[in-house]
């Protein structure tokens, strides 16, 4: 007995080839559609992974109510700006402090200078200058009082004086500082002076006087004159 052979059809292949393609068409569409499966998970895992807070507006300016300094230091209205304007025009105890005058001046910071003629003819007068100078580091103020006095002698007898008359006195007062002095400027005509503002008409002899400026607390200053006939 001949066995049995199965044959094909002439161009038709045998029809375990088509089951064979049949399959790995549906397993490339099974690997399809899990693919698809699989992108539309991950898509969704993505959405749904979003930090809400990226869109979010920041939490001080959606919860946390204004800071503290910004109430203090909100805008005056009408009345408070007029009042915080008046009170800006008040001086400040700084400037008071700075504005205030200088304390008086030590006697022991003050040097007395004094310049006149060496020599005082008949009919002549001399003309002295008194200089205060602050000797100190610091300003002070000097006053011309009762303190300072002006003096001309001649041995122990006192020939004239500002004691005699307060018009012939220097006054004022003067703010110093360091280094600066204050002047004053007198002219003798050779003659004594008396109480009440008064001269003896009689003019002075010859002879060597001594001008003295004084002032309590100080050096006095001299200056030697030779009065000729």
């Amino acid at each position: 007995m001949e066995p049995d052979v199965r044959r094909t059809a002439p161009g038709r292949l045998p029809e375990r080839v088509y089951w064979f393609r049949r399959a790995v068409v549906l397993i490339a569409l099974a690997l399809v559609i899990a693919l698809v499966m699989w992108l539309v998970s991950l898509a969704g895992g993505s959405r749904s992974g979003t930090p809400t807070t990226s869109n979010a507006a920041p939490p001080t300016t959606q919860t946390s109510s204004p800071p503290a300094s910004l109430e203090a230091t909100a805008l005056p209205g009408p009345a408070s700006s007029s009042a915080s304007a008046s009170a800006s025009l008040e001086p400040s105890a700084s400037a008071a402090t700075t504005s205030a005058p200088p304390a008086g001046c030590d006697p022991a910071v003050l040097t007395l200078t004094l310049t006149g003629p060496g020599i005082v003819k008949a009919g002549t007068t001399a003309q002295f200058t008194v200089t205060v100078t602050n000797s100190g580091s610091d300003s002070c103020t000097f006053a011309f009082d009762s303190r300072f006095s002006f003096t001309i002698v001649s041995g122990t007898d006192e020939i004239w004086s500002t004691s005699d008359c307060a018009q012939w006195a220097p006054t004022g007062t003067h703010a110093l500082a360091a280094g600066a002095a204050a002047t004053w400027q007198t002219t003798w005509d050779r003659h004594r002076s008396q109480a009440t503002c008064k001269v003896v008409p009689s003019t002075l002899g010859s002879g060597t006087y001594v001008a003295n400026a004084r002032y309590t607390g100080a050096a006095t200053a001299q200056l030697i004159m030779l009065l000729t006939a």
